[in-house]
């Protein structure tokens, strides 16, 4: 028969290590980053999409959840539902790119950009399903301009 007073501590048990996933998954598995976050990989858009096209295994060990700084050129230009997302140029033989997903903080900064024009952008690297995705991208001008 269990006793009041252990009971009452394997449900102390059971909410710390509730807080303690809760921490993980905030703080490690979806960090966010600003526009001074400092960068952990440098990569142009076309080598970043052929790594994932030649050894996507590899790629997603080397990339994915990394906050990662790409250079590339502005194929597409979207905005839908209040998101803008840029497409950079990848791979021209089966048509991938990057699908760069835009801080809301950058809104200001889209008006100067333009289709076909070289940007750098840094954002976190989700995977690859045809395209390379990049969350929360930050445009950094220092290079651009």
């Amino acid at each position: 028969m269990i006793t009041k007073k252990t009971f009452f501590f394997a449900i102390i048990f059971l909410f710390l290590l509730l807080i303690g996933i809760i921490t993980y998954q905030f703080l490690i598995v979806n960090k966010k980053h600003s526009s001074t976050s400092k960068v952990e990989i440098s990569i142009q858009s076309t080598k970043l999409v052929e790594a994932f096209i030649h050894n996507e295994t590899k790629a997603d060990d080397l990339y994915i959840n990394k906050l990662i700084q790409v250079t590339g050129i502005i194929k597409e230009i979207n905005f839908l539902n209040d998101k803008t997302t840029l497409i950079l140029e990848g791979n021209n033989s089966n048509n991938s790119g990057i699908i760069c997903d835009i801080h809301k903080s950058q809104t200001k900064k889209l008006t100067n950009i333009k289709k076909h024009q070289k940007v750098t952008l840094k954002g976190i690297c989700k995977g690859f399903l045809k395209d390379v995705i990049l969350l929360d991208c930050y445009i950094d001008f220092k290079i651009n301009e």
